[in-house]
């Protein structure tokens, strides 16, 4: 349980004295006069209030006030943390505490008093965290005062009602913590995510926490069987430094056990090694020190300190075989690096660095880069996945041919950066070229390494693309371009479907009704948005015929000719590549240009493609449906996925034929799973075939394959 020392517990029982001095104690360099004379004010305005667990109030902002001590923070960030709920709780103005404390401190009370507003009721929106970061841009040194006001409030959790539990508890894990992460303050990241997920996921807080228990004494006796000989080593080859251990955080264990699927107990790595050196070279020799004693795996090595992390941390990783096989890291670095590591940009704020303001402001570029980002991205969802991306930690980066670095999140795609270098380079995008490769749009970015983006005007996003976007700037530029291309379409749809109504009640161009009619008839604004509307389906066919009746020169039912709704036509709307957003292919049927089909009208979706003998089309009347013919070959060209299930006996290069097989047919190889088993394969193959012809071919070539028993096109 979080214990506040007993100044902080009572301090209308402590001389404000007494606490300025506790404080002093934290930061020699504080005011005292200033501390004083604030602490007197607080303890008199909170007097009287109690805090849900019954202990006097001001305990809250005094162990605000010791907590932006130990991030050495200046007295008036301590005064506005002292300060910060004075003018919510209390009978005081913003303006009164102007006159006491003057305008700075004011201006830092005000803007954490009008976060507090916002944020009552917890109210886990975009708005809210908009309001939050046009505050933190202007004083970036509220961040400290808020994050060191919700890790206090944290503790005092179980006072409150289950349900605000979990609210307060999902607002820190999902902003809170990562933005603590993003600043480096990576012990308040650690504590805030323990206690939220102890509220949010008790069960399994609990579990992990009794096993870390059982274990704690066979694991404390391998981190010895660790440090021991690195203490030998080091002191044989005369390098000083302080070796620790520690054990992972609860909630970063059971992060890694979601990741990798696996039990607490399968876990190799819930524990890691830091050595704490003197000078920026001594963390290069400690590292050869610790791969001379146990392997190391390069793969897993991270230089920080010749390319730190946007939040400014610094540090050598590295994962090696230890005593009994188990993999374990290191983290090496210096006394500076390692208080960066633990108060993160925060110590940077504080006046002992002399941090001048255009260095500061290049450290919270990010704020800015949010803060833009704001109108861009008007849709409330869009924003906050833009948000939360923004708060990971950023852990790829690489090069521009012009020498500009891209940092984007771990695991960002090709195409991703290509967006981040400009918004036309990725709607463009066919993949890049880096260290001597070709690499996909999909690929990983290789870390450290120059990219090329190519590119073609030809080239056109895909709705796939949403799902190989990581990042949320280049998510929300496929979106928007998807939506003004089906917007586009939707309009030269619904014109064909216009015509072809027109045509099949042989009303003449003279004797059509005029755009005017049409959209008030349809509630339009404009005949382009009745077209529009009519592309996306949500105007039913049904209405169109009704409307045209009228103008039609031959009754109904002197009418021998076809509608747009019988499936009898001779003349059939013919449909092709150029509406590829407004044709939604049929699940059920799985239909290929060059099939028989037929189609119906889904509201916001187009046209809905069946194969004539689909069990489902057949229940729908023959009214509803609309005849439909596909442009020539040659330019009806759809990426479609098929699955091919194969049985085989099990040979040599088995599956070397069947790749061959399909490759002599030009379709694309997606995904594949084999399994052998007794003798005998199963395999599964996902392709991306482009008409029934070509699956036939393939299938009738893997028939020829020797040891093929069977194959199922699904």
């Amino acid at each position: 349980m979080y214990i506040i020392p007993l100044i902080f517990y009572i301090p209308n029982m402590v001389p404000a004295e007494d606490i300025a001095k506790s404080l002093i104690d934290i930061n020699p360099k504080l005011d005292k006069e200033l501390l004083v004379k604030t602490l007197v004010f607080v303890i008199n305005a909170h007097e009287g209030q109690l805090r849900k667990s019954g202990i006097p109030y001001v305990t809250h902002p005094t162990s605000v006030a010791k907590t932006l001590a130990e991030l050495k923070m200046d007295t008036a960030v301590i005064a506005a943390g002292l300060l910060h709920d004075v003018v919510e709780d209390t009978e005081y103005s913003t303006k009164q505490i102007q006159e006491k404390f003057g305008t700075e401190i004011a201006e830092m009370v005000d803007s954490v008093t009008k976060i507090s507003d916002i944020q009552k009721g917890i109210d886990r929106t975009a708005k809210t965290f908009k309001k939050f970061l046009t505050y933190v841009s202007k004083r970036p040194q509220i961040i400290a005062i808020k994050l060191a006001d919700r890790l206090d409030n944290m503790h005092s959790l179980e006072y409150l009602a289950p349900e605000r539990q979990k609210a307060i508890s999902e607002e820190t894990l999902d902003f809170y913590a990562p933005l603590a992460h993003r600043l480096g303050l990576y012990s308040f990241k650690f504590e805030l995510e323990d206690l939220a997920f102890k509220y949010l996921n008790p069960e399994e807080y609990a579990a992990i926490e009794h096993h870390l228990k059982l274990t704690k004494a066979e694991r404390e006796e391998y981190i010895q069987s660790i440090i021991f000989p690195l203490n030998i080593k080091m002191n044989l080859e005369q390098l000083d430094c302080d070796i620790i251990g520690r054990s992972k955080h609860i909630y970063s264990i059971h992060e890694k056990m979601k990741a990798r699927n696996c039990k607490i107990d399968e876990l190799y790595d819930i524990f890691a090694i830091r050595i704490i050196v003197r000078q920026i070279s001594d963390c290069y020799m400690a590292l050869g020190y610790v791969h001379n004693l146990w392997m190391p795996l390069y793969s897993r090595f991270k230089d920080y300190i010749a390319v730190p992390k946007p939040n400014l941390y610094q540090s050598l990783h590295t994962t090696v075989i230890g005593p009994q096989g188990k993999l374990f890291e290191v983290q090496i670095r210096t006394k500076d690096m390692n208080e960066t590591a633990e108060y993160g940009m925060a110590a940077h704020w504080a006046y002992k660095f002399n941090l001048k303001k255009e260095e500061l402001e290049k450290n919270m570029d990010w704020v800015n880069k949010i803060t833009v980002m704001q109108n861009e991205i008007p849709n409330s969802t869009e924003f906050l996945g833009f948000l939360h991306e923004s708060l990971l930690p950023e852990d790829s980066y690489a090069w521009t041919p012009q020498g500009r670095k891209i940092t984007l999140p771990l695991g960002a795609s090709i195409l991703d950066f290509a967006f981040t270098v400009h918004t036309d380079l990725g709607l463009h995008c066919l993949g890049a070229r880096a260290a001597g490769k070709v690499l996909n749009i999909d690929a990983h970015i290789p870390v450290g390494e120059t990219i090329q983006i190519l590119q073609s005007d030809s080239q056109e996003p895909q709705e796939t693309w949403l799902s190989i976007a990581k990042t949320p700037k280049a998510q929300n530029a496929i979106r928007h371009w998807l939506r003004k291309a089906m917007a586009t379409q939707s309009e030269v749809l619904g014109q064909k479907i216009w015509r072809k109504e027109l045509l099949n009640l042989k009303i003449s161009k003279e004797g059509a009704p005029d755009d005017s009619e049409v959209c008030k008839a349809f509630n339009a604004q404009s005949i382009n948005s009745f077209y529009e509307s009519l592309g996306k389906g949500d105007i039913p066919l049904k209405d169109i015929y009704a409307f045209l009746k009228q103008y039609s020169e031959h009754s109904w039912a002197k009418l021998k000719i076809f509608n747009v709704f019988s499936s009898d036509s001779d003349t059939p709307m013919v449909i092709g590549h150029n509406e590829r957003f407004l044709l939604n292919y049929a699940s059920c049927c799985n239909p290929l240009p060059g099939d028989p089909v037929e189609g119906i009208m889904k509201s916001g979706k187009g046209i809905e493609i069946h194969k004539e003998d689909c069990k489902i089309l057949n229940k729908i009347p023959q009214k509803h449906r609309l005849t439909l013919q596909w442009e020539a070959p040659e330019s009806a060209v759809r990426e479609q996925k098929c699955i091919l299930r194969i049985e085989a006996a099990d040979r040599v290069a088995i599956q070397k034929d069947i790749f061959n097989a399909i490759a002599k047919h030009n379709a694309l190889v997606k995904k594949t799973i084999f399994e052998s088993k007794e003798g005998r394969v199963n395999g599964r193959i996902d392709l991306q075939a482009f008409n029934s012809a070509q699956i036939k071919n393939i299938e009738q070539s893997l028939q020829t394959v020797a040891g093929i028993r069977k194959v199922i096109v699904l």
